[in-house]
């Protein structure tokens, strides 16, 4: 018989913190409706707090001086900082941000989905003909296999800017086609992976939807494929012999540029990733456009280990149990926060939040804090 998951209580938040984004009129002509509305990553270093969408090309910050309100808005095309195959209108779908923090101040790591996507019926406006015709239409947005990393410079306390050069740091991304970068051409010939990189996202095939960086390694978590119900992740060493491009280093067996892990999330995909110590926290969701359910798992001892793993449920600890809407409040980013002498926050930002999340005609909206269990 099949393991089925005891069900849980939904973790209840301990507040709410609430983000100011500026109309989303004035911040790009190809954006359709409030940035806030489409949050798929957030990450915060000090009084900072950057968060990104599935629309467009671009980073959003935030800052702070309460640690409650997030505002002073300023938006970011990723363009000029990198060289994007589809050029600054191009969608990225960016859905994992992550902050290495070094004596310099740190970086911001950003990656793009990698995946493909398959038009939405509408059957509301199409006839049935129209409708079927959309579901064969599968496209590819080549500013979506963005893996790369912006140089961060203290401007102030706690304030963080992202720059394209610092002295001798400067932004940097893997090669990037109109087909695929560095990493998915690789990925192709993949004995696991391979034959789901031309699988639509949302349809178990390769989508990334997470982050976490330390030094040269990269952790991508990917929303699918899901194998017989165990998700992946996979460990890049990334280096940057030139000053605009990243490569791939000998990360598995046989100089390969990847490790593959993976993990039994109960049959659910990865929507984020973030470090704690040497420990990953992984939110996890459906690999299929469902609702729920959404989870934050603690994977201990991650980053201490050096060879791809299979990591069964006993070696994972499910720490919280989020709550969700229908058709709203998909949480998509998380980010974990210290507080000395307690314990520590995730910080948790939704997809599509619920109305009573949405203030000000959508400019504004509600993430939630949830205290992180004690490893």
């Amino acid at each position: 018989m099949p393991r089925t998951p005891a069900p849980r209580t939904p973790a209840q938040r301990l507040s709410t913190v609430r983000l100011t984004f500026r109309p989303y009129e004035e911040v790009a002509a190809d954006l359709e409706k409030p940035i806030g509305a489409n949050l798929s990553a957030i990450e915060r270093i000090g009084r900072t707090l950057f968060t990104a969408s599935d629309e467009g090309a671009r980073i959003e910050r935030l800052t702070t001086h309460d640690g409650a309100t997030f505002g002073e808005h300023a938006s970011a095309v990723l363009n000029d900082f990198f060289r994007l195959p589809a050029g600054a209108e191009g969608e990225a779908d960016i859905e994992g941000l992550c902050v290495d923090r070094d004596s310099r101040g740190g970086w911001l790591w950003v990656v793009g989905s990698h995946s493909l996507t398959r038009s939405k019926p509408k059957p509301d406006e199409d006839d049935a003909s129209a409708c079927l015709d959309r579901l064969t239409e599968v496209r590819r947005d080549a500013n979506r296999y963005l893996l790369g990393r912006i140089p961060l410079v203290e401007t102030a306390d706690g304030l963080f800017e992202p720059v394209r050069t610092d002295g001798e740091r400067t932004a940097a991304c893997l090669k990037m086609g109109r087909k695929h970068n560095a990493l998915a051409k690789r990925l192709r010939r993949d004995d696991h992976i391979g034959r789901f990189i031309d699988v639509p996202a949302k349809e178990n095939g390769f989508d990334v939807e997470g982050i976490a960086a330390r030094g040269e390694r990269v952790f991508l978590g990917l929303r699918g494929p899901v194998l017989r119900g165990w998700a992946c992740i996979l460990e890049l060493t990334v280096r940057q012999p030139k000053r605009r491009r990243l490569r791939l280093g000998d990360a598995g067996p046989d100089k390969e540029p990847y490790r593959k892990h993976f993990v039994d999330l109960d049959g659910l995909g990865v929507r984020e990733l973030a470090i704690d110590g040497d420990d990953l926290l992984i939110l996890a969701g459906p690999t299929m456009d469902l609702d729920g359910p959404v989870r934050v798992y603690r994977w201990a001892g991650a980053l201490a280990s050096d060879e791809g793993q299979v990591v069964p449920r006993d070696r994972l600890t499910r720490l919280l149990d989020l709550p969700f809407g229908v058709g709203c409040d998909h949480a998509e980013g998380i980010a974990r926060l210290e507080r000395p002498g307690a314990a520590a926050l995730l910080m948790v930002a939704y997809d599509s939040p619920a109305p009573q999340r949405r203030h000000d005609g959508g400019t504004t909206v509600d993430a939630d804090l949830f205290e992180l269990p004690k490893p």
